[in-house]
């Protein structure tokens, strides 16, 4: 029996299989001609389906269903998670709820155009081209017409060892008001970030329950690039993470986003450096890894230690080592001078 009335209102039912799925569901219709027509219909549809490769039948997941399913699957613990997904449903809502086996090239093409028109700028445009990317890859559909945008690369700020001496001078030791009492404990935090390259973010909300002095470890589980890590401590940094335990046995620093930019804000005011733009809080993960580079540490051991996503982040601070170039240039040298 194909189709079946069922209920008081005399709603007819399909019912059949194929390929061992039932299938058993409302017609919609209420005369028997009417519903033998939907029954036939499911079964093309369905063994249509059937036929399909994996691939083809990934094909015709809606996009902002595919959206859900990565992020359930890999976006979901990342700190920014949530953020990501929204975006995804941004990409959604410009260029329409559409299957993503019909996102191509001129797709691609329309989504720039109009988050252009929006005035994002070229590094934004590029995370939602890349979060598109990785939907189509999660379904094995074709990716490779999404080009992202060249971005200029600015160059890195590298703080020297007077800025950061005299910026934590500043901080620790000029007798503040009662509106600048937090900034002593900016100077702790300038050099904790200094030593271990943490993220401004990572270090404030680090708690003593991932700073291990037995191990002298601090362990970061959760962070941007998704990459969970444990940094040796400095002796400097373990000094400071001892004695901030008798002032909060929680977390060792209070502060807030705002505090340490407010903070910062003033020191290069005080340096004369206020027209510096690259003079912020972050160039200190970008001294971290200029020492660890210029010691001789090498790239895949300093990703490791900024918990870098993808070692092409790290390979920009490459160029931070002339001395490499140096001693590279020497060992030819010492060929030519054996001729």
């Amino acid at each position: 029996m194909a189709v079946v009335k069922r209920g008081t209102k005399g709603v007819f039912y399909m019912n059949f299989m194929i390929n061992g799925v039932r299938v058993f569901r409302s017609t919609g219709k209420y005369t028997k001609k009417e519903a033998k027509l939907v029954e036939a219909e499911e079964r093309q549809k369905m063994l249509k389906e059937a036929s399909l490769t994996p691939k083809e039948l990934a094909a015709r997941t809606l996009l902002s269903e595919a959206a859900q399913q990565v992020y359930l699957t890999r976006w979901k613990d990342n700190k920014d998670g949530k953020q990501t997904l929204d975006r995804a449903n941004r990409i959604v809502s410009l260029i329409g709820e559409v299957q993503i086996g019909a996102i191509n090239a001129d797709t691609v093409r329309d989504l720039i155009l109009k988050l252009q028109a929006r005035s994002n700028k070229p590094a934004t445009v590029n995370r939602f081209l890349e979060i598109l990317k990785t939907i189509l890859r999660y379904k094995k559909q074709e990716w490779d017409f999404i080009h992202l945008n060249k971005q200029q690369k600015g160059r890195i700020r590298v703080i020297s060892r007077e800025e950061e001496g005299r910026a934590v001078d500043l901080l620790r030791n000029t007798k503040h008001n009662s509106r600048r009492l937090f900034y002593p404990e900016v100077a702790d935090l300038v050099e904790v970030l200094v030593d271990t390259g943490m993220r401004l973010s990572e270090a404030l909300k680090l708690k003593y329950e991932d700073v291990n002095f037995e191990t002298n470890l601090i362990s970061i589980w959760i962070n941007k690039g998704g990459r969970p890590r444990s940094i040796p401590m400095t002796q400097r940094v373990r000094r400071i993470m001892e004695a901030r335990q008798g002032i909060n046995k929680h977390k060792p620093f209070s502060l807030t986003n705002d505090q340490a930019g407010t903070a910062w804000t003033w020191v290069r005011k005080e340096m004369n450096l206020k027209n510096d733009r690259e003079f912020v809080l972050h160039a200190l993960r970008h001294t971290t890894a200029s020492r660890l580079l210029n010691k001789g540490c090498d790239l895949v051991t300093i990703r490791d230690w900024l918990g870098h996503a993808d070692i092409q982040t790290t390979m920009r601070y490459a160029h931070l080592a002339p001395n490499k170039l140096a001693q590279a240039a020497a060992i030819l040298d010492s060929f030519s001078s054996a001729d």
